[in-house]
């Protein structure tokens, strides 16, 4: 009386309650998988100028800490100053600041970015047409452009000056806002602060000795890795408790399906299980059928919510583009581990109805 081969008749022996539950584990799994995803995309997302821009080094204003949502003005010759360092390799300013945009009578958030055409800053993929020339031509992330209809000569309104689209970026869309880009003489004009900028980033193969230098001078010099994490924290902070939370819901969702599912089972068979008791079976084989029957639902549950991940991905993809869902390795290790770990959390109720199971229920009538 093989063990697996039992506790697979007994779960084939009502199909629609055996596709029933793997639906529902399915679907608690496709939750994990989507919410990990979103979680790891909107991570990914928020440093996506740190990420692309090409620089080592952001130099900035005092106090400063991020790049996004902060507020850094530093003079215009503070480029020349960086550039000076024998060890810098380039240096470019860049002005950072959010804006509004107004598309077809709506009021859309954008983070606007002013580049010195030909120099470092500007947009690092351009999906269609060029970069910025003249002060009145801007370059909008492709995401924006797909969800506003937005082509290449239209007019765009920022900050109550029209300019007009020249290119859109790729890559350049994150899950709050989307990146415009200008010329920087262009956010010279819109902020009326000619002779500043916001931050001079740059290149060095030593950037602990050119921070160093210019840290003396009075600057705020940050490096990737710590804007990374400035930002990741001031962006992401506020979601992560709600995140884990609906993570733990949907286990608890996917962990009572297969429980209810494998309890049913047993409970309508008890008196097969009282003859297999009465014959001899111990509690270490009764609780081995019991984990048989919800480790295949686990697994069952893990192909179904690979399908209703992609499908759920796409839905997304379509309908959200800002919203990027990543599936990586760990995610996918972590989701078929969940649904191992439901497996056992869950035969433990079942288990427990087999120990106390009395053999004469084999005997008993109904």
């Amino acid at each position: 009386m093989n063990r697996v081969p039992w506790a697979r008749r007994n779960l084939l022996a009502e199909p629609r309650r055996l596709v029933a539950g793997v639906a529902g584990v399915g679907l608690a799994l496709m939750l994990i998988l989507l919410i990990d995803g979103l979680w790891a995309g909107m991570r990914a997302r928020v440093t996506v100028y740190e990420d692309s821009a090409g620089a080592d080094l952001f130099v900035a204003q005092p106090g400063t800490r991020n790049f996004l949502g902060a507020v850094s003005v530093v003079p215009i010759e503070s480029v020349n100053t960086v550039a000076a360092d024998p060890d810098v390799k380039w240096a470019a300013p860049v002005r950072g600041l959010f804006s509004i945009l107004d598309l077809h009578g709506r009021k859309v958030p954008a983070y606007l970015i002013g580049s010195e055409p030909g120099r470092e800053g500007g947009p690092w993929d351009l999906a269609s047409g060029r970069l910025p020339r003249s002060n009145e031509e801007a370059v909008v992330g492709a995401v924006l452009a797909r969800r506003h209809h937005l082509a290449v000569g239209d007019p765009v309104t920022i900050l109550g000056r029209e300019f007009r689209i020249v290119g859109t970026a790729g890559g350049a869309d994150t899950y709050m806002t989307s990146f415009v880009f200008v010329t920087h003489a262009a956010t010279d004009q819109l902020l009326r602060a000619p002779g500043t900028t916001s931050y001079v980033i740059t290149r060095t193969d030593r950037p602990d000795a050119v921070r160093a230098r210019l840290a003396a001078q009075g600057f705020a010099v940050l490096d990737i890795d710590e804007l990374r994490e400035n930002d990741l924290a001031l962006s992401t902070r506020a979601f992560e408790a709600p995140i884990r939370i609906i993570l733990a819901v949907a286990f608890l969702a996917g962990s009572t399906v297969i429980g209810l599912t494998t309890y049913t089972s047993i409970a309508e068979r008890r008196r097969e299980y009282g003859i297999v008791k009465a014959m001899g079976a111990g509690w270490r084989r009764l609780t081995f059928v019991a984990l048989g029957q919800t480790m295949m639902l686990a697994l069952g549950g893990v192909v179904a919510g690979a399908a209703f991940f992609v499908a759920g991905r796409a839905l997304i993809a379509w309908t959200r583009p800002q919203f990027a869902v990543v599936l990586t390795p760990t995610t996918a290790l972590r989701a078929v581990g969940a649904a191992l770990l439901m497996g056992i959390v869950a035969a433990t109720v079942p288990a427990r109805r087999l120990a106390r199971l009395d053999p004469a229920t084999a005997y008993r009538g109904g």
